[in-house]
């Protein structure tokens, strides 16, 4: 039988496995050539599993059944192996020894002592241990010749017989084994304290026809009801009166349609164990027993045969192409955290006892959502910041108040996520889906929402919600360190979920740009990325501080990152609906979204059980769609106080007095003051001034609002990465902010999730904790067997994916990235001997190869983000744009940021060798971009005005020319022809200012004898206009963009993805196997040894004979079998043995005319069309093909490492086998 195992431990005579996902296996030592296995049971959520923490130790015996003698020496030795009996005498904690001990319970002494074994051994068991199953025992083991003994043994110390709640033996079927199954049920201390938690209903029954007919009978009968309902209950009553009746309908055909074969089985056991104790305390013989065996065997092997097809197909069209079922085999987890125990608010004593933590828990949320009344002068402050270009037309008034119809439900169901965890009514959208579309419920459920929506009153369901709490971090006995989610009914969140997406059509103009949090075209990263902006900005500037000895004249700026607790719980009522009023909401809308969340009863789960309704009224509840955006409005008048605030400065970011874009009497300044994702907020503060606005503005915020600032928590960071402790200490420590951190700490600080670099130290440490993330990654998926596609599809999905995020703005260095792109190697190449080469690996799909992400390739591809509006500028850029333009110019004193991104030659690289930064990692991204080849045709002021470097051709000259000399623009070494206006030619040397006439004079001397050669682009202007000439008169890099070849016809005016970037980036493949070939094969379901043999076959990194000899690894290159060379046709096509195997195939499925050539032609070409016709119509001409290479693969394999004979004939049989349990599991998916 297959197990789907969660975790285990065997040797080749015993096993310990855990079916389930709640439970680890942890060995601790196994010997006597392992007929032994002493094991540690952990939970799976245990971080740091140990002795200490384990539920439950497990000794595993497998008795020598040779002889007597042989069994009482393995006692003998097994008494001699002092740690194990060391562990198992002296351990308080529960102790189980099981397993086939393989001597006779009948053939007990006189003295107590048993043939077979050891007096020291029973001595042992007695003293120590009980035997769970006393004298109700009967025989476990069924031999020929009907003989029947008692062979197999599970003995518990005091402490787990004390837990043991049931004892069964269950009879299995002869054709798996010739013992019986020895069961106990035990209840650990931890799994009583868990209680039932909420009912769910099964949300796949959706898909099941016979539900969904039954459904239909089960509400049409509910109607004569409905009716007589409606003249004496609101709308909202019968509703609830409705999924009252559908919740135990589920619950009824779950009970009667679920399993039924495991039910039958066990009333089967339980009437076999009543006959056999019959037989054994009064001699009773019942004939049926034979039969109710064979009854017993059959319902197993159905159970089993079911599973085995059920996961062998889905295991081949899921388990190495589908990440999320990969990564759930290696993730075992509970969904909510054990809470161990809870520390008490006031007498600051630990408690574990199930009531108490239930009252820890209530009076915490009790406090928390207890509101304090706000204060009206702040509010009016705050509320003062809504100004009248922030409020609502009519228009978009009207929008919001637009009745709620039974599509715009459907059409939320449709969309709403497929496995959220429903509310205490226990529906998934799933099946509400099923009740909306019910025709004759239709007036109601409308009836039932648009007096939500226009009145504030819902069915009772809707104003309890289940509270769940996930652990955070730092103590977890502090209640405070738990994030609550609310788990609503989904019939609710239909509506917050409509209503939410109704509310941000009309958001993005009500809330600045500096929130990037949960508004439509905003970005995580783009506030990240602003930081990192302006440290490196800060840095530069200064650095040139430094070199010009004006540092004591630099602001010291620093940026704060504020923490609140408990955020969205926090948010006053009053204070949000007066806020939302004065945005110009519909006042309906507005009572109805505080009636939602004001009038709420919580009910918290404390492992599985509920403490009584908690009152909730304050904040907004964490899992509610609707909460994000009214978090966003209530407060964004704190983000608008500060940002208008002409008295705070923030980071100033401006170009120098002698760059090229300053303008004296218009400086172009970027001001950053805050910085908001939701509610983690990022302040930047110039001085001691602008600390005193932030100060007061946040004190103002929390009078209004109930918010309350973690001073203890803040984060203060050095902007230019300069200690300026010294300046800032006092002021900030009355404040309780100690965090300070600078370019000399060896941690950078974490904000969003990426880290705010200001040293080399900082950099390496933070991706040496992620090198070791991704090493631990791959050690744990290295241990499964997995096909070249199951570890592409691993090391993209599960392993790298722990990169992209950070990749999008932390810039790597080259050898960061070698050291990911090392582990990524080592993992795809283990256990793979001739290796498949990287390019291979990372080549697409399609083309043949395995589509790993190249690291480096996929980093350029995240900050393309950042590129592109650079290239191709919006009408309206965001401020993020506006800043890297800046940044990119001042590294390079350029007057148009496009200059430095298109030419490379132009780039300076600052003051000194810089670290890698934004500005490398931007260059490094334009920089993999080919261009189509066809000629760019510029136009003369554009050219006028690039530096002289952008139209020359890389060479050792260009890289030594002297500084003055680079500082030259085009325009000083040409002008246009007056005869041809649209034609440059070499300007006079008297015209030329003196101070550059002879760096001008040099650079065209140069040119002119071709020790300089000039850019094609450039050449064209020096020539006779042509008909593609640029005639156009203003600066504009277009046409050298355009060169980029996206192979689309957009271009850069639309977002270019991570995929067309790539794909615009590698070179051309070209494959001797077309596409279409390609993506049948990736399409195809098939197990590792199916995909990995002709996949190898086609990369040629089969490993022959005259491949391992030729690598010295094999003495010889000739096949074992026939004695001629051994290459890959050879091997599993040509060898005499495989060519009968081969024949025999052709002659049992395939049309007779197909020879073996033309089957090599199909592997070879992946193009199985002139040998698809097969003689069986339960399989496929390719299916026959790639099942019989698997088989010979096997059967070499066997050959070599296992000394078995390489029989062709039943490797023929083993062929059939396997296409009719294809064949077998197909038809099984079918029906279910």
């Amino acid at each position: 039988m297959q197990f789907s195992s969660k975790s285990s431990t065997y040797t080749k005579h015993c096993g310990i496995i855990s079916l389930n996902n709640r439970y680890i296996i942890t060995p601790i030592d196994t010997g006597i050539d392992g007929r032994f296995i002493l094991a540690h049971v952990h939970y799976a959520t245990e971080e740091e599993p140990n002795s200490s923490n384990s539920i439950a130790t497990i000794l595993n015996i497998y008795g020598k059944a040779a002889s007597r003698k042989d069994n009482v020496e393995f006692y003998t030795e097994l008494m001699q192996h002092r740690f194990l009996i060391h562990k198992i005498t002296t351990i308080q904690n529960n102790m189980i020894i099981l397993g086939d001990f393989n001597y006779k319970y009948e053939s007990r002494r006189s003295n107590g002592t048993v043939e077979a074994t050891t007096v020291e051994w029973t001595a042992l068991l007695e003293e120590y241990f009980i035997d769970c199953f006393w004298e109700n025992k009967s025989a476990t083991f069924h031999g020929s010749n009907n003989l029947h003994y008692i062979l197999d043994y599970i003995f518990c110390n005091n402490t787990s017989y004390g837990t043991v709640t049931e004892c069964t033996q269950e009879f299995m079927n002869p054709t798996w084994t010739d013992h019986e199954m020895l069961v106990i049920t035990l209840q650990l201390q931890k799994d009583a304290t868990q209680g039932p938690g909420a009912y769910k209903c099964n949300p796949f029954l959706a898909n099941n026809h016979k539900f969904r007919r039954e459904l239909v009978i089960f509400l049409q009968g509910l109607q004569p009801q409905v009716e007589l309902k409606t003249a004496t209950q609101s709308p909202q009553e019968i509703w609830d009166w409705i999924k009252d009746e559908f919740k135990e309908h589920v619950r009824q055909f779950q009970l009667e349609e679920v399993n039924w074969r495991r039910k039958a089985l066990k009333t089967l056991q339980a009437k076999r164990n009543r006959c056999m104790r019959a037989k054994k305390n009064r001699g009773l013989i019942f004939q049926g027993l034979d039969t109710i065996n064979q009854q017993i065997g059959a319902l197993q092997d159905s159970i089993a045969e079911i599973e085995v097809l059920k996961l062998g197909k889905y295991w081949r069209e899921n388990g190495e192409k589908n990440a999320g079922f990969l990564k759930k085999l290696t993730v075992s987890r509970q969904n909510q955290r054990q809470l161990k125990q809870l520390r008490h608010p006031v007498t600051q004593e630990l408690h574990s006892d199930q009531g108490t933590m239930s009252e820890i828990a209530g009076s915490f949320y009790t406090n928390l959502y207890t509101p304090t009344p706000p204060d009206a002068r702040s509010m009016r402050l705050l509320l003062d910041q809504i100004t009248p270009d922030m409020q609502l037309d009519g228009e978009q008034q009207s929008l919001l108040e637009l009745p709620v119809e039974l599509d715009d439900l459907l059409f939320e169901c449709k969309r709403s996520p497929k496995f959220a965890s429903p509310g205490s009514d226990g529906i998934p959208y799933q099946l509400l889906r099923l009740i909306l579309k019910f025709p004759p419920l239709h007036s109601l459920i409308t009836t039932v929402y648009n007096d939500a929506l226009t009145k504030g009153i819902f069915p009772a369901s809707w104003n309890v919600s289940l509270m769940t709490i996930l652990y955070k971090k730092n103590d977890p006995n502090d209640m405070a360190n738990y994030r609550p989610i609310s788990l609503c009914n989904t019939d609710y969140k239909l509506l917050t979920r409509l209503l939410n997406h109704r509310m941000m059509e009309v958001a993005k103009q009500l809330i600045n740009e500096n929130q990037a949090g949960f508004v439509p075209g905003r970005f995580i990263a783009q506030n990240a990325l602003r930081c990192q902006v302006i440290m490196e900005d800060a840095e530069r500037t200064m650095n040139l501080a430094k070199k010009n000895n004006v540092i004591h004249q630099m602001p010291k700026a620093i940026g704060l990152s504020l923490d609140q607790e408990k955020a969205y719980d926090r948010v006053n009522l009053s204070y949000l609906q007066t806020a939302l009023i004065t945005y110009g909401f519909p006042a309906n809308l507005v009572r109805c979204i505080i009636n939602m969340m004001g009038q709420n009863l919580l009910r918290i789960n404390v492992n599985g059980y509920f403490t009584d309704d908690i009152p909730k009224l304050r904040g907004l509840k964490q899992g509610d769609p609707i909460s994000s955006i009214l978090y966003n409005l209530a407060i964004e008048p704190f983000l608008r106080s500060i940002l208008n605030d002409p008295l705070y400065h923030g980071y100033q970011m401006q170009y120098a007095t002698d760059h090229p874009n300053y303008n004296a009497n218009d400086p172009l300044v970027h001001v950053s003051k805050i910085l908001c994702y939701a509610d983690d907020a990022f302040v930047f503060v110039q001085d001691l001034p602008d600390l005193a606005r932030l100060e007061y503005h946040l004190d103002v915020y929390c009078n209004a609002t109930n918010a309350k600032i973690n001073y203890n928590k803040v984060e203060a960071i050095s902007l230019s990465g300069q200690n300026t402790w010294s300046y800032w200490q006092a002021r900030l420590s009355e404040m309780n902010i100690t965090k300070f951190t600078s370019n000399k700490d060896s941690n950078p600080v974490i904000y969003l999730g990426f880290p705010l670099l200001q040293s080399v130290q900082q950099r390496e440490v933070f991706i040496g904790g992620l090198v070791d993330n991704l090493r631990t990654a791959t050690k744990i998926h290295s241990v499964r067997s997995l096909s070249v596609v199951g570890k592409a599809t691993v090391l993209n999905s599960l392993i790298l994916s722990k990169c992209w995020y950070v990749l999008r703005v932390t810039p790597f260095a080259q050898s960061n990235v070698q050291a990911i792109q090392s582990i990524c190697t080592k993992f795809l190449r283990k256990g793979i001997f001739p290796v498949i080469p990287w390019a291979t690996w990372t080549k697409p799909k399609p083309l043949g190869g395995l589509g790993v992400l190249d690291v480096a390739l996929q980093q350029s591809a995240l900050y393309f983000r950042w590129v592109q509006p650079l290239l191709h500028p919006s009408d309206s850029p965001h401020i993020l744009d506006l800043m890297l333009v800046m940044l990119v110019n001042k590294q390079n004193q350029s007057a148009h940021v496009q200059v430095p991104l298109l030419f490379p030659l132009t780039r300076t690289t600052g003051l000194t060798k810089q670290r890698t930064n934004t500005v490398t990692m931007i260059y490094k991204s334009v920089d993999r971009l080919k261009r189509i080849n066809e000629p760019v045709h510029l136009n003369i002021a554009t050219a006028s005005i690039l530096p002289v470097k952008a139209i020359l051709q890389p060479s050792a000259t260009v890289s030594k020319m002297p500084i003055r000399a680079t500082q030259l623009q085009v325009k000083d070494l040409y002008q246009p022809n007056p005869d041809q206006p649209l034609q440059l030619e070499a300007r006079k040397a008297p015209t030329i200012p003196a101070d550059i006439r002879r760096a001008c004079k040099k650079i065209l001397k140069q040119i002119n004898e071709n020790k300089v050669h000039i850019q094609p682009y450039f050449s064209l202007m020096l020539q006779p206009p042509q008909g593609g000439t640029n005639r156009t008169t203003d600066i504009s890099f277009k046409p050298f963009i355009d060169s980029y070849d996206f192979n689309s016809q957009q271009g850069l005016t639309r977002q270019i993805s991570t995929r067309t970037f790539r794909t615009a980036c590698i070179e051309a493949h070209t494959s001797s196997i077309a596409r279409s070939n390609w993506n049948f094969f990736w399409s195809l379901s098939l197990n590792l040894v199916h995909r990995n043999v002709i996949y190898r076959f086609l990369t040629h990194t089969i490993p022959t004979k005259r491949l391992l000899h030729y690598f010295e690894i094999a003495e010889s290159p000739l096949c074992p079998i026939c004695g001629n060379e051994e290459n890959a046709v050879h091997l599993l096509f040509l060898c005499s043995s495989k060519a009968s195997i081969w024949k025999a195939i052709i002659f049992e499925f395939l049309w007779p005319t197909v020879s073996i050539g033309d089957i090599i032609q199909a592997c070879s070409s992946l193009d199985f069309e002139n040998i698809k016709y097969v003689s069986k119509s339960y399989t496929t001409a390719h299916m026959v093909v790639l099942v019989t290479l698997g088989n010979i693969w096997r059967a070499q394999v066997r050959m070599i490492f296992h000394s078995t004979p390489f029989i062709w004939i039943d490797v023929v049989q083993q062929i059939k086998n396997e296409l009719l349990q294809l064949h077998a599991q197909t038809e099984i998916h079918k029906q279910l």
